[in-house]
């Protein structure tokens, strides 16, 4: 009962600023890798595929790298830093050094692409840690608001960034003190939420004494969240064949500047973040998987308007209607997968979100270099988007059922 009690403790201001600091990083992190890099790697001579495989917040690699992380901040406690602040302080400064290293120390695509995989590495050691971090200290009820506040912040923490890189690219280049601010973002931020969050040892205690073998069991037995995770393929199998060719797109099809394209990318995560909380206050009434159907939705009419559109005040259109939906499904997300989980077994989850869409989107990256971008241009990226969250939504329906703010059981004692 005593964990019980704790667990459902209401979250307070202070806890959730402290978390949400963190997002400040992982906001520059994202729009950089996003929104710039396609860019600057563009200029360097990269083809589509590098681009979009280079630009992706993921990598194949993440496939044996992001479970196997989230399974160890579960089971292991670290006497100052507890079990997922371990991972956030050693892996964002190693992330931000490699920023450094490829902003200043490489001069070759070859050397500017292995420093690109290394801060992803590090920074994704970090990232799926701090998103376990999210159900370590909300209670259900009040993650679906936590993950809207952190995404909002998250959000506006890219449109500040893309503000002062279209500025500062006016002259026709992004400068190279841009990789330098970003690592100092992230290691400033983050260090708030390493520092000022406190671990309770005696909410995970028990989960330490698991061999591997019960705990993978335990795991593959939550038949609806392997379903849901299945879902969330299909989607990110969509939306990351956009992200890396937003700009480009904007540019090359739209005829715009890039002082202009990182201006719309600003606008698309303005309304995101707005949307983001909305539907964070939405959800504690109608639920995160109705708010969740409901940002899908709106992103299909959104992909379709991609397809179609030719100027710039149609291209705004569409930009405000994707963020509305892109907020909701951002928020979303990670909570729908909380309420589907033992409290206690969200490390791996988040490592497993992550493999999953470590998978989908270097797949997707090259479905849409290799099929979508030769016959269509990069507004063939919308006609992709749109198939693939029809198919998420149906899966969504017929497969995926919330429990809502009901516990769920943990699996282990079964898989005895």
């Amino acid at each position: 009962m005593r964990y019980k009690r704790r667990l459902m403790e209401s979250l307070d201001k202070r806890t959730t600023a402290l978390y949400s600091a963190g997002s400040i990083g992982a906001g520059a992190f994202f729009a950089f890798n996003n929104f710039v890099l396609p860019t600057i790697l563009k200029g360097a001579g990269a083809p589509d595929l590098l681009t979009g495989l280079l630009s992706s917040t993921r990598s194949i690699e993440g496939v044996v790298i992001q479970p196997t992380v989230g399974a160890v901040s579960d089971r292991i406690w670290t006497p100052h830093l507890g079990r997922r602040r371990i991972f956030i302080a050693v892996g964002i400064p190693l992330s931000a050094f490699f920023f450094v290293i490829a902003g200043f120390f490489t001069h070759t695509l070859l050397g500017l692409a292995i420093a690109i995989f290394l801060f992803s590495i590090f920074f994704n050691a970090a990232v799926d840690p701090y998103a376990a971090l999210l159900a370590d200290i909300a209670p259900v009820h009040e993650r679906g608001l936590l993950s809207g506040v952190s995404t909002a912040v998250q959000l506006l923490a890219q449109v500040a960034f893309l503000v002062v890189v279209s500025r500062a690219a006016a002259s026709g280049e992004v400068p190279l003190w841009t990789y330098a601010l970003v690592g100092a973002v992230m290691v400033a931020s983050f260090a708030a939420t390493v520092f000022g969050i406190k671990e309770r040892r005696d909410l995970i205690a028990r989960k330490e004494h698991y061999s591997w073998g019960r705990y993978v069991r335990a795991v593959v037995s939550h038949g609806a969240a392997m379903r849901y995770l299945l879902t969330l393929f299909v989607y990110q199998f969509g939306i990351n064949a956009v992200l890396p060719y937003l700009t480009l797109f904007i540019i090359e099809d739209i005829g715009e500047s890039a002082e202009v394209a990182f201006a719309l990318a600003g606008l698309t995560l303005l309304v995101t973040a707005i949307s983001a909380v909305a539907s964070g206050k939405i959800a504690e009434r109608f639920g995160t998987r109705a708010v969740l159907a409901a940002g899908w939705a709106i992103l299909v009419l959104g992909a379709i308007g991609g397809t179609i559109v030719h100027g710039l005040p149609q291209t705004v259109g569409v930009v405000v209607l994707a963020g509305i939906g892109n907020g909701a499904a951002t928020a979303m997300s990670w909570p729908l997968l909380t309420e589907l989980i033992p409290h206690d077994e969200t490390g791996v989850f988040a490592g497993l979100k992550a493999a999953s869409e470590s998978v989908a989107i270097p797949l997707s990256i090259f479905v849409a270099a290799e099929l979508f971008l030769p016959r269509f241009g990069y507004r063939g990226i919308f006609a992709m988007l749109a198939i693939n969250i029809v198919l998420a939504l149906a899966l969504l329906f017929l497969l995926v059922r919330s429990r809502g703010a009901g516990p769920v059981e943990p699996a282990l004692a079964a898989a005895a």
